[in-house]
């Protein structure tokens, strides 16, 4: 993975940088992800917080997961596109959306989290660690 990338949302009012390497990249198919992406899966990569800026307008929705965590979606309010977010369980990093990107491309996920929630229909797979 290239070490700074940008992207944004799909009507150009949110825009966002990562600089440095990302932690790692992976497919996300617990049911807040499907329900945020309308697939099986969300692609995201986790970058610190300190390396991430943002501007533009942006709205956000928190929940609280069973286990007492809370997750915040960070969204764009003007096209509705999902950015990034955040959970109290990893106060240091961002959770951000590959699709984003302006180059989708310049992330690999290479783990699956919440496989457990996948719906039968998603065939998302990540690269074999060879």
């Amino acid at each position: 993975m290239s070490s700074d990338r940008t992207g944004g949302c799909a009507c150009g009012q949110v825009r966002f940088a990562a600089n440095g390497a990302p932690r790692f990249a992976f497919l996300c198919q617990c049911r807040d992800c499907q329900h945020m992406t309308g697939s099986g899966h969300a692609a995201q990569f986790c970058h610190d917080r300190d390396a991430f800026s943002v501007t533009g307008e942006t709205a956000r929705w928190e929940r609280q997961t069973p286990a007492g965590t809370t997750v915040t979606k960070v969204f764009c309010p003007a096209c509705g596109c999902p950015i990034f977010g955040t959970t109290t369980r990893a106060d240091g990093i961002v959770m951000v959306l590959a699709g984003a990107l302006d180059d989708p491309a310049a992330v690999t996920p290479d783990r699956i989290f919440f496989a457990d929630e996948k719906q039968p229909w998603d065939h998302a797979s990540v690269p074999s660690p060879d």
